[in-house]
């Protein structure tokens, strides 16, 4: 890797990468640079990187956002469902608008 474009640095500049990391001098950067050992990363092996299971962690977070869109499709779809049912059950159970104003007739002559 590095070891190709570099020298290994030597005295103060040997510890200069950290977490097991190794030390090359480039002679066109004014800096030593490092190449890290296995789950640490960062210019000097910093970085503690977390092991993950997971390399298509995008696909099953991309899984997990599509299932909880649907949820609340669903449970949207349930509450309109459900008020425009409530909605229809008291329009039958209230008298018609033309009732209110009919004035029952008297069968007997005054």
């Amino acid at each position: 890797m590095m070891a190709e474009h570099g020298d290994p640095c030597t005295g103060s500049e040997a510890n200069f990468c950290m977490n097991g990391g190794t030390c090359f001098k480039i002679p066109s950067v004014s800096t030593p640079t490092c190449v890290c050992s296995a789950n640490y990363e960062g210019s000097r092996c910093e970085q503690f990187q977390l092991f993950s299971f997971s390399r298509d962690s995008e696909e099953k977070g991309m899984i997990a956002a599509v299932v909880i869109i649907a949820a609340l499709i669903i449970v949207v779809l349930a509450v309109v469902i459900y008020y425009s049912c409530k909605i229809k059950r008291n329009a039958r159970s209230q008298p018609k608008p033309e009732e209110y104003w009919r004035v029952k007739s008297s069968s007997q002559p005054v």
